[in-house]
């Protein structure tokens, strides 16, 4: 049984939002549905003090061919040794598609943000907000992450 989804991270707003890969955010849900915690390895570079929350983060958006064509191999050559690539539509024509190369997962689904220490595979949620008995938050990401940073090299804010 999946107890813990652990993911990384590419932005943190400082009200807690994150940004990362296309399917985090699904991830997150299916954690909090499930009743596991949701963890995000967040090294303090990540965090964005120039973005209030995810609602600003800017997505990058990749080209729609992507999910409308794709590549591959011509079959009858495939039988015959010879490869001719060829491009297959696989949505009818006029179909328009978004493809987002991140998403946003809001602060709300997260359990706790770890600073810099998963990637020696130690789960160190010490410094890294978290909720307490009633499900209240006690700072933000960012001015956790910071503070782990600070105390990590013994310096204040």
């Amino acid at each position: 049984m999946i107890r813990t989804i652990v993911v990384g991270v590419d932005r943190v707003a400082p009200n807690g939002d994150t940004a990362n890969k296309i399917g985090t955010y699904q991830l997150a849900i299916t954690a909090r549905y499930h009743g596991c915690q949701f963890i995000v390895a967040a090294p303090t570079t990540s965090v964005d003090l120039y973005t209030k929350s995810g609602a600003d983060i800017v997505i990058e958006e990749r080209y729609e061919a992507e999910i409308l064509v794709q590549t591959g191999f011509e079959r009858q050559g495939v039988l015959e040794g010879r490869l001719k690539r060829v491009e297959v539509q696989v949505a009818p024509v006029g179909t328009r598609a978004w493809n987002p190369s991140f998403d946003v997962t809001p602060a709300e689904l997260i359990s706790a943000m770890d600073g810099q220490y998963l990637a020696n595979k130690q789960i160190n949620v010490q410094y890294a907000f978290k909720k307490d008995a009633k499900g209240e938050r006690h700072g933000s990401a960012a001015e956790r992450l910071l503070a782990a940073q600070a105390q990590k090299n013994d310096r204040t804010l």
